[in-house]
């Protein structure tokens, strides 16, 4: 049986979700998309979806909620809703929140966390997930099919592990973003116009990624396999080492961590 679907907040994340299941075939008349915003709403309609300014409406018919609200507005959307829930599944995409704290607030322990990434708008997304014990098996194979219209997801025993996540994955494309845009930055260096120096660039990278994405090789390999001896990528890489860039990264990730878990201790 087709899920009722209820999306509260419709911006990029939801409309990520919602468009990549449209795409996959997703019955438009199950999607509603809760938002205050006639903007947001807009968008909905014109795509076929059941749209409600407020909330209450908005999951009379809802057999899973997905909390696609900025992080700051979980709670109160939470307590708005405590007291209406009667046996949906609650999923929320918001960093740092944890399901102890959406139970708290809520009144259900019907809550699955997901850790997303922005690549999802381009149906590239990358998905950590967390379910409480309360939510059935069939309910968490039915959210899992529904993110995988998205990108790819994986699934967490301990729920501090997104915290991780959020490091890796969800911080992740700021990370590579950083890094094409030193390499734009060096390619103008060079006298290179910054039309060709972004072409430049975002090619590499996308080759890059799906050179990796499709090979048996570690990324380890494959750069030692591009690597000559005496030749330019060796004297790059070597300077890279010595500054020691894996150290660098490794502790950009830790502070981010560091980050994720000290929201979630709020």
């Amino acid at each position: 049986m087709t899920q009722q679907l209820t999306f509260i907040g419709g911006g990029n994340i939801a409309l990520a979700i919602y468009g990549g299941l449209l795409e996959s075939g997703y019955p438009p008349d199950c999607i509603t998309v809760s938002d205050p915003s006639p903007e947001q709403g807009s968008v909905a309609t014109a795509m076929g979806l059941t749209w409600h300014a407020d909330n209450a409406s908005a999951i009379e018919t809802a057999d899973i909620i997905l909390i696609c609200v900025k992080p700051n507005w979980v709670e109160a959307v939470c307590q708005e809703l405590r007291g209406a829930l009667d046996g949906q599944t609650l999923v929320s995409v918001a960093a740092g929140v944890t399901t102890a704290q959406i139970a708290q607030w809520s009144g259900t322990h019907r809550v699955i966390r997901c850790m997303p990434n922005t690549p999802a708008l381009v149906k590239v997304g990358m998905m950590g997930l967390f379910s409480n014990p309360a939510v059935d098996p069939s309910t968490r194979a039915a959210v899992n099919s529904l993110l995988t219209s998205v990108g790819l997801t994986t699934w967490f025993d301990q729920e501090s592990d997104l915290d991780a996540v959020t490091a890796i994955s969800g911080s992740g494309p700021a990370y590579f973003f950083y890094l094409m845009e030193a390499m734009i930055t060096a390619a103008k260096s060079f006298g290179i116009q910054d039309a060709v120096a972004r072409s430049l660039v975002i090619q590499t990278a996308l080759g890059a990624a799906t050179m990796a994405a499709g090979s048996e090789h570690s990324p380890k390999a494959l750069r030692q396999q591009v690597t000559s001896p005496g030749g330019t990528t060796e004297a790059a890489c070597s300077l890279l080492t010595e500054a020691d860039f894996t150290a660098l990264v490794t502790a950009a990730c830790a502070a981010a961590k560091a980050r994720s878990e000290a929201l979630s201790a709020n």
